[in-house]
């Protein structure tokens, strides 16, 4: 039994070190061929060259564009929905209940500010007015007559100060009766447009019921929620463009408000834009698609993007240099409207290709057609 034991041992050392042995042999053998293959690529890149210079109407060279590498000034933009409101959009509701008797203005017309639009039933208060109003009347007459005798020092004290105490009672009775009576004629808050009416004459309504709307869209803002990482890169008075689809228009406006709590539930912050609506075009509730400005960079170096591409070393595009496409790796930063901030890894004057990029590779021939 241990000789057979032995035996299989010996079999599996024998086995694994055959395996061993096959295992570097092939990595030795694939080392040679990345050898040859890499000696070859350089054989074949130097004819390439030579052919270039000995046949000038040679096409070996793969045909490229390229652009000079110069500064400009880069802009980023955060593009994000926003919703036009109205700042005076006003929904009006009467204090007191009442009928309504009378609507005084047409709804879609425009309206100032104090004017008479709906009016309520005010009879019955009326005739508590003008009864309040003759018994203060009747109480100050005799209050001066009460006050002259008690100058006089003629009758009590007591009966001057009666007098003295029921004309100011009745007084304040009539002038809070008055103010009631006011209540029962609804008025435009602010100049605007009668948007809607929402009662009918004959209608019985009470406090808190709508009676009416009144709108005013010549000054409008558009509200916006940002992202919490953007918190400290928009500022009050940055410029932002503003897109309407609906009605084909654009403009500029600056930032009027800029929101100081995070919204825990979104990690968003408000940011409101006061736009002039002077012919009426925009509407509230409309959306409208805004471009923040969130960074900018003089003096920068600006790409298109397309041209950058990847690998498991980082970003890289081709320099065209001595007729030859040299892959070279850069330290990108923000990207917008297709075009990339480039922070490092090239120089003033190099030149990039930017056309026929997908048809090399580091080390090509190349033939430049600009």
């Amino acid at each position: 039994m241990k000789k057979e034991i032995i035996f299989a041992l010996s079999l599996l050392i024998i086995s694994c070190s055959e395996d061993k042995n096959e295992l570097e042999q092939k990595k030795n053998e694939l080392k040679v061929l990345k050898e040859q293959m890499s000696d070859i690529k350089s054989q074949i890149i130097s004819l390439q060259k030579e052919i270039i210079i000995m046949d000038t109407s040679s096409t070996a060279g793969v045909a490229v564009e390229v652009m000079e590498v110069n500064t400009t000034t880069f802009n980023h933009f955060i593009q994000q929905p926003g919703v036009v409101s109205s700042k005076y959009n006003v929904v009006v509701s009467p204090e007191m209940s009442g009928v309504v008797v009378r609507m005084l203005a047409k709804e879609g017309s425009w309206v100032s500010k104090g004017q008479p639009i709906c009016q309520l039933d005010a009879s019955v208060l009326s005739n508590q007015v003008e009864e309040l109003r003759q018994s203060a009347n009747l109480a100050q007459t005799t209050f001066q007559r009460q006050k002259n005798l008690w100058e006089q020092k003629i009758g009590s004290e007591i009966q001057f100060l009666q007098a003295k105490n029921q004309y100011t009672s009745l007084q304040r009775k009539l002038e809070a009766a008055e103010a009631q009576l006011d209540k029962l004629e609804l008025s435009a808050p602010i100049d605007g447009r009668l948007d809607e009416v929402f009662v009918n004459v004959g209608e019985f309504i009470a406090p808190g019921v709508p009676a009416f709307r009144v709108v005013n869209s010549k000054n409008l803002q558009v509200e916006v929620e940002i992202a919490e990482k953007y918190a400290n890169k928009i500022k009050k008075g940055d410029l932002v463009k503003l897109s309407f689809a609906s009605f084909d228009m654009e403009l500029e406006a600056p930032i009027s408000f800029v929101g100081q709590v995070i919204n825990p539930q979104n990690r968003t912050f408000k940011v409101k834009i006061n736009i002039k609506n002077k012919n009426g075009i925009i509407k509230p509730n409309a959306v409208a698609s805004l471009s923040i400005k969130d960074f900018t960079a003089h003096n920068a170096i600006v790409l298109p993007s397309q041209i950058i591409k990847k690998d498991m070393r980082g970003n890289f595009l081709f320099v065209e240099s001595e007729s030859l496409a040299k892959k070279t790796y850069i330290e990108v930063g923000l990207s917008y409207d297709n075009k990339t901030h480039v922070l490092s890894g090239l120089d003033l004057g190099q030149r990039v290709i930017h056309v026929g990029y997908n048809e090399v590779s580091d080390g090509s021939v190349v033939e430049v057609k600009n």
